[in-house]
This record gives structure tokens, sequence and C-alpha cells, in this order.
């Protein structure tokens, strides 16, 4: 049943720009309709003002091209026409995404052959969520065809018509509900049992969409509102295997992790590692999905150093000191490191020390590879383990010690160290030989 509502809000009158407003008149000259389509009329029902706007219309491509030509208007991106989108560029300054109404003639959990329509609750049902399955004119009118302005009222997140079909329509659609109950459901609200059952009954069907979709959907939840909960729901019904993530990982400690460290804002893989028990499990992670090399970085990092490395006694001076030196161990081959470590005290709870080490500038290592050549040190095998440990003794001395105290005080011992070393194995060598 539709319904219909009138709005004259702050964020939908911004909406109405001049280049939008010479669009719309265009498509009217031309009797075709357009309206914001779903999450943009999502969010100005909320307040928000949206990032990203669509829009939907009753023209099909080749009439939207026409139309434009006519009219002198530049269209880009023509990689979304073989799906229906024409984008507009209109006076070369805002682009609009224009897409035709559709509906799916045949689907495959991942892609779907569509036929263009002129029926806006036909494009309406093929749609996720009701509240995403909303439309909005030009002229302030919302219209609603299956309760989704209801549905956002009152925080409920729930598919358009049966849950089952949407769902294998796009495999993808059950990390879009998660991701979309975090961000709009109640602190306090449950699932519905019938869409989790269709979740558990589909799950499978993951395990053919691509990495990088996957990705994208799975950092928006661990990041989102409320991500502790939403995880370990998600994971209890089965589908952390398509994942790449361990059945049997412990969920309550996810959920514990992330109630301990989300008000310091973590980077995606600092709550999600904690799934993880070993390299080989987070291999495999890392196997499923697609993402950056700083995530996979960072994770690592975690992996390694979340049980070796650890705050310093209450009574110590400074506390920080041994995440200082692991800075100052690793960054020389990662200028970016200490975004990573930062992360690692926010994994390991420690909040207000993460704030404090990340407003910590180090400082500058006095010793150079051009300070040992002028003192007569040639480069050579031992350069390498001569600047390394000048480095020891200045972390020891709290990062204190002067080149000069390094060069007259240190230096000797570190040469004389080495040469009884080289002498030493000289005879083990000579030894040997015999």
């Amino acid at each position: 049943m539709l319904i219909t509502q009138k709005i004259d809000t702050p964020e939908y009158r911004a909406l109405l720009t001049p280049h939008l407003l010479k669009l719309a008149e265009l498509f009217h000259a031309s009797q075709y309709e357009i309206r914001v389509a779903g999450g943009a009329v999502r969010d100005i029902l909320m307040g928000i003002l949206p990032h990203d706007v669509d829009f939907a219309t009753t023209a099909t491509p080749d009439q939207m091209k026409d139309m434009f030509t006519k009219a002198q208007i530049r269209m880009i991106n023509s990689n979304g026409e073989k799906h229906g989108t024409i984008t507009a560029r209109v006076d070369d300054t805002e682009n609009f995404e224009i897409t035709t109404l559709r509906i799916d003639v045949t689907t495959d959990g991942r892609h779907a052959e569509v036929e263009y329509t002129q029926d806006w609750q036909l494009d309406a049902n093929r749609r996720d969520l009701t509240m995403n399955a909303l439309f909005l004119d030009l002229n302030g009118t919302i219209y609603d065809y299956f309760n989704g302005i209801e549905d956002l009222h009152d925080r409920r997140v729930r598919f358009v018509g049966d849950a089952e079909q949407r769902i294998r329509e796009d495999y993808l659609r059950i990390l879009r509900y998660f991701r979309f109950f975090g961000r709009f459901a109640s602190d306090n609200a449950a699932h519905d049992e019938q869409t989790l059952k269709a979740i558990r009954d589909n799950a499978n069907g993951l395990k053919d969409i691509a990495g990088e979709r996957l990705w994208i959907e799975l950092r928006r939840i661990a990041t989102g509102r409320n991500a502790g909960s939403i995880l370990k729901v998600m994971l209890e019904q089965g589908i952390g295997q398509y994942l790449g993530i361990p059945s049997n990982a412990d969920l309550t400690q996810l959920e514990d992790h992330w109630r301990q460290c989300y008000q310091a804002k973590p980077h995606e893989m600092t709550i999600l590692t904690k799934l993880f028990r070993d390299m080989n499990e987070l291999g495999e992670f890392d196997q499923r999905m697609k993402y950056s090399n700083d995530c996979r970085r960072l994770s690592q990092l975690l992996v390694t150093y979340r049980d070796s490395i650890s705050l310093l006694d209450p009574s110590s001076n400074d506390r920080l000191k041994p995440y200082k030196d692991l800075l100052i161990d690793l960054i020389m081959n990662d200028p970016t490191v200490k975004e990573r470590i930062v992360e690692l005290l926010k994994y390991q709870h420690h909040l207000a020390e993460a704030q404090q080490f990340s407003e910590w500038n180090m400082p500058r290592f006095p010793v150079t590879g051009t300070t040992l050549t002028s003192k007569g040190i040639k480069q050579g095998p031992n350069f390498r383990l001569i600047l390394n440990a000048l480095r020891d003794s200045w972390k020891q001395s709290h990062f204190q010690a002067t080149e000069e105290q390094l060069i007259d005080e240190v230096l000797p011992h570190v040469l004389e160290t080495l040469e009884n070393v080289d002498t030493t194995g000289s005879k083990q060598k000579k030894r040997k030989d015999k």
C-alpha cells in the first residue's frame, strides 16, 4: 500500500541546488518522472544531509541520452549505462547519477538480469530493506510502498517482502542487513528470528561473493555502532567460515574487546584481529578478503606484539617505554608504523596511553652513518651492528644520550666487543681448519 508524506526540511531544501532544479525541469519538460531514491531519502528523514544522492527515473537510458544531447548536457562515466545508469554533468559543475526503474528478471545471488519498467513500486520491490526503498520527488513528497517510514521511525531493520527471497537475489545482503542493524536499530533491539533463520539457511551463498565486496561491508560493520554485539550475532549464524573467520572464534571475548576500546575509535582491524589466535588463522582471513596493505600490516603487528609488548609498572617514570622502543626499532623500515603502535595500545585497551603515544614526538637518533665514517669506521659487515648497538644504548638512556656521549663513551666498548668476537671467531676457525 502506497503511503505518501510531504516534507520541507533543511536537509531536503539543501538538495535543491540550481543545477538539480535545471535537471528536474528538463525531465519535466520531456514528460519523464525523476525522484531521489534509496539511502538519501532515508538520511533526509533522519535529519542527515546525504553525501551520495542517487536518482531514479521512468526514462530509459536511450531516452536520457537523447534528452541530454539535445540540451547539450555532458554525460560522463559510460560504464554505468549497462546497469541503466546515466551520469549527467550539469553546467560542468555538478554530477547526477540517474538510473532507470528496473525489475530483476533473473538473479544468481551475485548479479541480476534486469528489465526496465515505469512502475515505481516494482523498482522498490527489488531493493533490500524497507528503509532503503523510499522515493522523494523534487516537490517534497516521499513515496513509501513497504512501510519504510514507520520502520525507520521505530528503528526497525526489515527486508522488503520475504527475507529469504531478498537474500537469494544478492547474498551480500546478509552483511548489509547487519550493517544497517548496527547503524539504525535501537540499542536493545532484538533481531527478528525469521530473518536470522533466512540468514542461516542461505549463509553458504556468501562463498561466491568477491572478497572486495565482503570487505566493504565487514569493515563498516566493525567500525559501526554497537559493532561488538552485531558481529557476535552475525557470526553466531554460522557465516564466519565463508568470510575466512574461524568457526570456533571466541565471540564473547570479541564483544567484550569492542566494549573496552570502541570509545577510542579503533581501526576495523583492531576490532577484527581479536578473532584470530595466530598468524595461520589470520592468513586464511587475508586470503579470503581483499583489503589494503595497511590493513594487512596492522593485523600482523597486532598478532606479533599484542602479548609480548605491554606497559611498564605504574611506578615507572615512562610506562610507554616499551612502545617507544618498538617504534625506534621498526620505523627505519616502516615510516608509518607509529599509527599501528597506537592501534596496538587501543587493542590492549590502554586508551589514555594510546592518546599519549600518538602525541609523543619521537626524538632523532643523534648518530648517523656519516658520523661513524668521520670517525674512521669503514663500511662493512660490522657497520650496521655498530649503529644498532649505539641505538640500543641511546634507548637505554631514555633517548637522552647525546652524539658526543655515544661516540666518546659507548663506541669504544662496542668496537672492543666486536674485536673480541672477531678474534675469538678467527681462533675457532683456525682450530677447525687444523
